[in-house]
């Protein structure tokens, strides 16, 4: 949990203490999904990603989809709802959720705009819209972090980082080096070697490379590990695991390309 996350909490602990309360017991080991896509109108220009979590029941989900299904059906007339993938599906119901809020802000921004506010209204709409910038600041230009200018010699490496200042610490041999690399806290040093991946048709798969984060807390790594692709750092048994599932899988390709070249004779 960010610091801005756990400040949110207390702030409602403390002022909502009920809403906390309900929160705290409607939620616990409820199933969480979503959201599958961020929603917005075409009318405006987003500025920023407001989330909102839905308590939702087994009902009212169905009526969402259900109405949702409805208005989609013509674009599926080849398809039955059993058809539907697990995420069209958590899509159809969050953009029902969506068009239904933007359908009633919309609204309200009419009837907004055909209103003269009296001064007095007036002010507190400029005080809420300061609210507003306090609340959902607005995206500001990221500061681009200054780049490592480390400096090898004797089997170690000198380099900055934002926290601890400079330090000078071991480089292994297989360690692909620093040079432009943005300074970083101590905890995020991390030993990079080089990649090795699959190829075919010019597109690389599953690339793998031996890394190492030396100060590593909330995941220490004692020892260097193998980053494949997606997968969490890997230690020797479990890449060796890895490797025995891919030849199993390569096993499966080759039948499924015969069993593709059946089908085609078949058609022929």
């Amino acid at each position: 949990m960010s610091d801005e996350q756990e400040r949110a909490e207390r702030f409602v602990e403390r002022h909502f203490p009920e809403v906390s309360r309900f929160l705290a017991r409607e939620r616990a080991g409820t199933p969480v999904y979503g959201p599958t896509d961020p929603f917005g109108d075409e009318e405006h220009t987003p500025d920023v990603i407001v989330r909102v979590d839905f308590l939702m029941s087994r009902e009212q989900i169905t009526t969402a989809l259900g109405i949702a299904w409805a208005e989609i059906a013509a674009d599926y007339r080849d398809r039955g709802p059993e058809s539907l993938a697990v995420v069209e599906v958590r899509h159809e119901v969050e953009a029902y959720l969506s068009v239904q809020a933007f359908h009633e802000l919309g609204k309200q921004m009419e009837r907004d705009a055909a209103r003269t506010f009296p001064p007095e209204q007036r002010h507190v709409m400029q005080l809420l819209a300061e609210a507003v910038e306090r609340a959902y600041p607005p995206q500001r230009e990221a500061e681009e972090r200054p780049v490592q200018q480390p400096r090898y010699g004797g089997g170690t490496v000198t380099l900055q980082t934002l926290d601890a200042g400079e330090i000078t610490i071991d480089e292994p041999v297989w360690c692909t080096g620093h040079d432009g690399e943005q300074i970083v806290q101590r905890v995020d040093l991390t030993h990079v070697g080089s990649a090795t991946a699959g190829e075919f048709a010019g597109v690389e798969f599953l690339p793998a490379r031996i890394s190492w984060g030396p100060f590593a807390e909330l995941r220490p790594e004692p020892y260097p590990l193998a980053d494949v692709d997606e997968f969490p750092g890997m230690d020797p048994d479990e890449l060796r695991q890895l490797a025995a599932e891919v030849g199993t899988h390569a096993g499966r390709l080759y039948s499924k390309a015969n069993e593709l070249d059946r089908i085609r004779r078949g058609m022929q």
